[in-house]
């Protein structure tokens, strides 16, 4: 048995677009014939939102990031002015990302930033300073990004 996160496409009981994510739990055979789309779409139906589902798997969300991407509603450049060591300004191209900056040379105990985060390799908890910040859009991003990507 594998416990998967099924994103369904619909309509919420207003009529507006929607994609709802559902846990469902099946086992290869059933994955083989598609019952993990119909037990999320079935959740989909229980929970009031309304017909066509389409379904996307694990495997297949990658189409839903690639539509965002094209749509500019995900970042694909972040840029971080660090002059000086320190966090001037965090810009992204498209949508919104909020980026942790931090330092595990900048340890003072007596600084309310500093504090174990879980923010190292596989999310292990790092001793650092840090600073959370929402990055902005700068729409002049797109040129560069777009220049990186040629």
């Amino acid at each position: 048995m594998k416990t998967m996160n099924i994103a369904v496409a619909c309509h919420n009981a207003s009529g507006v677009p929607d994609m709802p994510v559902f846990s469902v739990t099946v086992s290869d055979e059933d994955y083989a014939y598609g019952i993990h789309y119909d037990k999320a779409k079935a959740l989909a139906a229980d929970a009031g939102y309304e017909r066509p589902f389409v379904c996307f798997d694990d495997t297949e969300q990658n189409a839903i990031v690639s539509a965002a991407r094209s749509l500019d509603l995900v970042p694909r450049l972040v840029v971080v002015d660090m002059t000086d060591g320190a966090v001037h300004s965090v810009r992204c191209d498209a949508g919104g990302v909020c980026v942790i900056c931090y330092d595990e040379s900048d340890t003072d105990p007596s600084s309310d930033s500093v504090m174990e985060r879980p923010i190292g390799y596989e999310g292990e908890t790092v001793d650092c300073w840090a600073q959370v910040q929402t990055a902005d859009i700068d729409p002049h991003l797109k040129i560069a990004r777009d220049w990186l990507e040629e």
